[in-house]
């Protein structure tokens, strides 16, 4: 799972490249991880399961805002706290994804 908080980690990551899909969805998160961070993505790789997220993110995947699914890939987004903050979950649509994170993303993505 790729944890990524900072807007180093993510500017790393967009130059060292990634699916061209996904460098689109976490360019729109640059400025929200510039100067005061409000929030923080967890982009899931093959083999990472549900309960790899939780222990991840320290809560379950469960009470999103909204789902959304664009290129290959679905976008949940929690807010934490009254400020904004939040967190962005990206899950690829693939086989390799874990059954369960698709089966809850094509259940209630838009």
């Amino acid at each position: 799972m790729l944890y990524i908080s900072t807007a180093n980690t993510l500017a790393h990551i967009l130059e060292t490249g990634c699916d061209r899909n996904l460098n689109t969805i976490l360019a729109r998160y640059q400025e929200h991880l510039s100067d005061e961070p409000i929030a923080e993505l967890f982009v899931i790789q093959p083999g990472d399961l549900q309960s790899d997220l939780a222990r991840c993110r320290g809560r379950p995947f469960k009470l999103w805002e909204f789902i959304d699914f664009a290129d290959g890939w679905y976008e949940a987004v929690f807010i934490i706290s009254d400020d904004g903050f939040g967190h962005v979950v990206l899950i690829p649509d693939q086989p390799s994804t874990d059954p369960t994170l698709r089966a809850i993303c094509k259940a209630h993505g838009s």
